[in-house]
């Protein structure tokens, strides 16, 4: 209905909209918004009191002026510039890419933090624990890589290496199976390689 409304005195608004828009815009001072009796009354009030306030609101005055001038603040701290927290985790130095030599082993950290180790070296333990139990025993291990002897026991109880499974062959013996090859033998003999490497570097 509004709608209705709306279209149907749309005529009588817009008739000679353009005079009475330049007859308004023309007019040198414009009529003031009416005020409330409370404001007029307030108005009244500070015109008893101080006619004049305006006209000396709006003036400079020198006094006031010549006074903030006078003002000076000093500062009594030292100067000396601390040096920010720094955060205690380590930002990675590497900044090379790896667009080129990309490969589909998983990363290795640069800095390792005592009492944890990385996953090549878990996958690496845990083939050297299940070709020779009493050489690599859980104190070695932990005795080497510095971790706490109950973790390297929870790890070699509750996490194994991938075998090959052949499906035609579902009841294998456990000396077969611990006989097939694992599927990441190389990545494991690899990560021994370069482990040689390093210890024959640092001597």
């Amino acid at each position: 209905m509004g709608k209705i409304y709306s279209v149907l005195t749309r005529p009588v608004r817009t008739f000679n909209i353009e005079n009475r828009a330049a007859k308004l815009i023309s007019r040198e001072k414009p009529i003031p918004a009416p005020q409330y009796a409370s404001t007029e009354k307030q108005k009244k009030l500070s015109d008893q009191v101080n006619p004049y306030f305006l006209e000396d609101h709006y003036q400079k005055n020198t006094q006031l002026d010549q006074r903030l001038k006078n003002v000076f603040v000093t500062s009594t701290d030292s100067q000396e510039m601390k040096e920010p927290a720094r955060d205690s985790k380590v930002l990675p130095q590497s900044r090379r890419s790896w667009e080129n030599d990309f490969t589909f082993e998983s990363y290795e950290p640069t800095m390792i933090p005592m009492g944890k180790c990385s996953l090549k070296q878990a996958l690496t333990f845990l083939l050297q624990h299940k070709h020779d139990p009493i050489k690599y025993s859980s104190e070695n291990i932990a005795s080497e890589y510095k971790i706490d002897k109950k973790i390297i026991d929870d790890i070699l109880k509750y996490f194994k290496i991938y075998v090959t499974a052949l499906p035609n062959n579902t009841r294998q013996p456990k000396e077969f199976l611990d006989s097939i090859e694992d599927p990441i033998q190389e990545f494991i003999d690899k990560g021994l390689e370069v482990k040689q490497k390093d210890k024959e570097k640092k001597k």
